[in-house]
């Protein structure tokens, strides 16, 4: 099974965990004309197959499925006690204390203004904003944070 946390079968055979056991033969074809050694000339080819084989016959059989989930829910769990992982609605407030002044805009579940507001953090420290806009992390909050600094 694959100890890397951001990966999985499901995410190797690019499959919803809810999805039936024809699509997963369907996508499992797909993937199987595509990534071929005889149909793929590339070095990594063997390599790539033998993945999604290896997921596909854990995901076909419905008893190595039902472990491989329940395997799947124990890492989860134990993910989701980690600091660094917040789960949805579980806001409380980072470093940063409590906000200062009325909420204005989206607010952020995770580091040190966890619990803030983006207008709150504008006020309280715009460079943090500048810093979340370039970030990976800031990506969704992009359109809101520039025209948030764009008001200055």
């Amino acid at each position: 099974m694959p100890q890397d946390p951001r990966y999985s079968y499901y995410k190797m055979l690019m499959l919803a965990e809810n999805a039936d056991e024809e699509i997963v033969s369907a996508v499992y074809r797909k993937l199987a004309q595509r990534y071929h050694p005889d149909v793929d000339a590339t070095r990594d080819a063997a390599r790539r197959m033998a993945e999604i084989n290896e997921a596909y016959a854990t995901l076909r059989d419905p008893d190595k499925r039902r472990k491989y989930d329940q395997w799947l829910a124990v890492r989860r769990d134990r993910r989701r006690n980690d600091h660094l992982i917040v789960r949805q609605g579980d806001v409380g407030f980072g470093p940063a204390g409590q906000p200062v002044g009325p909420a204005q805009g989206t607010v952020l579940e995770f580091g040190r203004y966890q619990g803030w507001s983006l207008g709150q953090i504008k006020r309280a420290d715009p460079e943090y904003l500048e810093w979340l806009v370039r970030a990976p992390i800031g990506q969704r909050y992009r359109p809101e944070i520039t025209a948030l600094l764009q008001r200055r």
